[in-house]
């Protein structure tokens, strides 16, 4: 008896110590959340098993009961928040609640993302995004009803809600989790969100994935939103392989609307205009207009140029 009572407190003390622990440097944790939370940084367990034993924990309640996890993984770009016009400040917690199986977050205040274009590397250490999913109970089963992108540097009040923190993924963790939940079955919306995540995420395996879902999916708005969101990669890896803009803003901003122009003409004429532009073009602004508008056209042709210069 003493040597279960003995395990039982361990296992208490242990949860408490990861609960309690200092985070990695700069990394987000546990403690950007104010409410009932429990951190599920067991070692040894991998991303799918945390979150497997939080559905464990929690997931005993009737059909629409519910709560969140989320995890952290490294970035392309820096992930902030920002005002917006009607909003009174900015300062304190943002909240978080949901409501028929979807996240709702700060709907009291004008409130919402702002995503850099620039590399994760430009202060030390990669940049952070955190996902934060809605897990509801459905047909007796744990399943993810809504997902959120959220700002690192953020606090956000649970609203008297309750919240499982899985923290920080590398890249092979948090695709095969996202990997998982993009399954054509999955909940459109959940699909929609995933499909951004898949951009941000820092590293070459995310890029497959797009172009896979690009390709591949029955879904043609997947399949759609993967093309643009390729394209965005596609036009950061272009700027940064060019110099500064060398012409006038004026001689500029003229061409743009020409590139903009061809963008509205029928894929036989323009797709090939902007494939050259995007390919052979002096000008690091014009090729990134280019490469924007393919990515908008979802012409087969422009996924074979994003593939060729995102993976070559």
């Amino acid at each position: 008896m003493k040597t279960v009572l003995r395990r039982f407190v361990v296992l208490i003390l242990v949860g408490l110590l990861l609960a309690l622990r200092v985070p990695a440097a700069g990394g987000p944790t546990a403690q950007m959340f104010n409410g009932q939370v429990i951190s599920m940084e067991t070692a040894g367990l991998s991303l799918k098993e945390r979150a497997a034993a939080a559905c464990r924990q929690w997931a005993t309640g009737k059909d629409g009961s519910s709560f969140f996890t989320a995890w952290a993984f490294p970035v392309s770009e820096r992930i902030t928040s920002c005002r917006g016009r009607h909003a009174a400040s900015d300062d304190g917690p943002l909240t978080i609640r949901s409501k028929n199986g979807r996240i709702i977050v700060n709907a009291d205040r004008d409130h919402s993302l702002n995503i850099s274009d620039g590399p994760g590397t430009e202060r030390e250490g990669a940049y952070r995004g955190v996902l934060l999913f809605l897990n509801r109970m459905e047909g007796g089963r744990c399943r993810v009803s809504d997902v959120q992108l959220l700002a690192p540097e953020r606090t956000y009040d649970l609203n008297g809600e309750r919240l499982a923190w899985l923290g920080e993924a590398d890249e092979a963790q948090g695709l095969g989790c996202i990997r998982g939940l993009l399954a054509p079955d999955s909940v459109p919306d959940v699909r929609k969100h995933l499909v951004l995540a898949l951009y941000l995420f820092n590293g070459s395996a995310a890029v497959s994935d797009l172009i896979a879902l690009a390709r591949l999916d029955p879904d043609a708005e997947i399949r759609k939103q993967a093309i643009f969101w390729l394209g965005q990669k596609a036009s950061s890896a272009a700027v940064k392989a060019l110099g500064d803009v060398i012409a006038s803003p004026e001689t500029l901003e003229i061409k743009k609307h020409a590139v903009f122009a061809l963008s509205q003409l029928p894929e036989e004429k323009g797709t090939p205009m902007l494939l050259d532009i995007a390919r052979r073009n002096p000008y690091p602004r014009l090729r990134k207009e280019a490469i924007f508008w393919l990515g908008e056209s979802g012409d087969p042709r422009a996924l074979d140029f994003f593939e060729e210069i995102l993976l070559k």
